[in-house]
Parts: C-alpha cells; structure tokens; sequence
C-alpha cells in the first residue's frame, strides 16, 4: 500500500464516522421532535376539555344567578333555582374531578 491508498482509507474512515454522527443526531433530534409534538397534542387535549367544563361551569352560574334574581323579583322560588343549583353543582363536581384528574397525573409523573 502507498501512501495515497492509505490517505484515501483514513478519509473514507471519517466520512463514514462523519455520517454515522450525523444519522444519529438526526435520529435523535427527530425523535425530541415527536415527544415534543405527542406533549404537545396531549396539552391541547386537556385544555380543550377544561375550556369544555369551565364552560359548562359557567352556563351553569348564569342560568342559577338568572333563576335567583327571578325567585326574588317575583318573591317566590320556582322550580328553575332547584334544576339550576344541581346543573351547577354537577357542572362543579365534574371541573374538580379533571382538576384532580390532571393533578394526579402531572404527580405521578414526577
């Protein structure tokens, strides 16, 4: 062997470790890139649910607080107050229970 053939072995040696490194930082970066999208999606998942019951939460307030101010404006307590007080009591139970829910979760994780 001369010291071409040489020469030209050691620099196939590099570019073949040249290319390795890169795959592999590729590799891995791409899959950073899908964890972040998956935490990502999981995010939104939970904050569409939450924007759900909050509101939920909050028709449920109005609909008591209207019923209320009619039991007081005409002076007597209809049956509105009764199905609005357990609408908004249901609607309270289910946002404490994701709340617990997500605390449960992000706790498990640690």
């Amino acid at each position: 062997m001369n010291n071409i053939e040489i020469a030209l072995a050691v620099v196939g040696c590099f570019q073949t470790l040249a290319v390795a490194f890169i795959g592999a930082f590729f590799a891995r970066s791409s899959a950073a890139q899908k964890r972040s999208i998956e935490k990502a999606e999981t995010r939104a998942i939970l904050r569409s649910e939450e924007s759900k019951l909050s509101m939920k939460l909050m028709s449920a307030c109005v609909n008591l607080g209207v019923a209320t101010a009619r039991a007081m404006k005409e002076g007597k307590v209809n049956g509105k107050i009764d199905s609005s007080l357990i609408n908004a009591e249901l609607a309270d139970g289910e946002y404490h229970d994701l709340i617990k829910a997500i605390a449960a979760k992000e706790i498990s994780l640690l």
